[in-house]
């Protein structure tokens, strides 16, 4: 039947036969030249240096720039090999035979196997010579000064920029690298990137740069700056300072009524003290700051007539001009000092605060006042010219007992008693509590 396919004719064609066979012969030649044969191929790998474990790397030196470098690595071998390996069939090896101190240095490299594969051999290495830059490694730390310069305040605020502070722990920065670059290096300074006006604390970038005893920057592109990112950059937080002037002030008590301007009796060096602070703190302490203390006449006597005081400064608030204490002077030159012998009698002794209820009896003494004031008024006063009074309180329990008596001095406005140096004020008075 016309047009129907028949395997046994297609079998039995010699023509078609032949042609199949030279076909087939050719493929399978093809395939087995291309296992077995040679080729040669070029594979990169990064060489990384290392002084570890050589001479000049146990004396302290190490490489500092050439660290990294690309080779081309040539192999010959089986097509079907070669053509399959990878960077990490090979290693790369220095010989770091020519270093022999800080400086420039010629390393030659070669490459060898990571394994006996045998079916490929390596035929060149390039470049088989690099240069490295070879140093000894030190550190040092230094203080970071702050350069704000640049940095303005709203003069409108009435504000003053205050020290910035560099957003570092304990403000210091340690610089590792070659020691030929350390020891260059005197100081390190951060700069604000981009300083702008300010009317409240801010925190701006800034870059570290390191200078030399020139004040000419140093380059430390192969150093490492510890703690603080690739690029050097650090953060200063610029605070804002109010300024205000603050007048001393003080108190005082048991001040004799002829005194009617203290001011004239007392003179304190400096009156006034200008402190910075932030607006808040300058609120929050200004009166506490001003108040130097209360005098008591109580206990003021002609032997103290100057007092130093430290002044009680919070911390985060500057005083101007570094003022820490002012002197406190009793102008009291006219004024003398009188001691009465005075016999305690009812007739000059009053109790107060005596219990319902308490009887007692005063106990026969003396007791020395000392008195102080005016020349002309301390020589008039007589033992008649003082009364006293005892303070019972609220003692209940039977015996002798101590108790504090107080001077008054009738007829003189000027002068006050004095009961030593501390509390508590009064001198002991005894009295017999039935």
């Amino acid at each position: 039947m016309r047009g129907k396919f028949s395997l046994n004719k297609l079998l039995h064609n010699k023509k078609l036969m032949v042609l199949f066979s030279v076909i087939s012969a050719l493929a399978i030649w093809g395939a087995v030249h291309t296992v077995s044969s040679e080729d040669v191929t070029t594979i990169t790998k990064t060489a990384n240096l290392s002084l570890e474990n050589t001479y000049a790397g146990n004396t302290g030196m190490k490489i500092f720039t050439g660290v990294s470098t690309r080779v081309s690595i040539k192999v010959r071998g089986s097509w079907f090999v070669i053509h399959r390996l990878t960077e990490d069939n090979f290693r790369i090896i220095g010989d770091y035979n020519e270093i022999k101190g800080v400086g420039e240095w010629p390393v030659y490299l070669k490459a060898s196997k990571n394994s006996n594969d045998s079916d490929f051999s390596i035929i060149d290495v390039v470049p088989g010579e690099t240069t490295v830059f070879c140093d000894y490694v030190d550190s040092k730390t230094f203080p970071i000064n702050v350069d704000i310069d640049d940095v303005k305040i709203d003069e409108s605020t009435g504000y003053v920029l205050a020290t910035p502070i560099v957003a570092v722990e304990n403000g210091t920065v340690k610089i590792e690298g070659p020691k030929s670059v350390i020891s260059k290096i005197v100081s390190v300074t951060a700069k604000v990137d981009e300083p702008k006006t300010i009317s409240e604390v801010t925190t701006f970038s800034a870059t570290l740069t390191a200078y030399d005893e020139n004040q000419k920057p140093v380059d430390t592109e192969l150093c490492s700056f510890a703690g603080i990112a690739k690029d050097n950059k650090v953060d200063i937080n610029v605070p804002v300072h109010v300024k205000r002037k603050i007048n001393l002030t003080y108190y005082y008590k048991h001040k004799p009524n002829g005194f009617k301007d203290i001011s004239e009796y007392i003179t304190i060096s400096p009156s006034s003290i200008e402190i910075l602070g932030t607006p808040e703190q300058v609120e929050t302490f200004a009166d506490d700051i001003s108040d130097i203390g209360t005098f008591d006449f109580n206990h003021l006597n002609l032997n103290n007539m100057k007092r130093t005081i430290e002044l009680d400064i919070p911390q985060g608030i500057t005083v101007l001009e570094g003022t820490k204490e002012v002197t406190v002077t009793f102008n009291f030159d006219d004024f003398v000092s009188k001691t009465i012998n005075l016999n305690l009698t009812k007739q000059n002794t009053m109790v107060i605060n005596k219990p319902s209820g308490v009887n007692y009896t005063l106990t026969t003494q003396n007791i020395n006042v000392v008195l102080i004031g005016n020349k002309k008024s301390i020589d008039k006063i007589k033992p008649s010219n003082l009364s006293v009074e005892v303070h019972m309180d609220d003692n209940r329990s039977a015996g002798v007992r101590e108790f504090r008596a107080t001077v008054k001095v009738s007829g003189y406005n000027d002068v006050w008693v004095y009961y030593g140096k501390s509390e508590p004020s009064g001198y002991v008075a005894y009295m017999t509590i039935e």
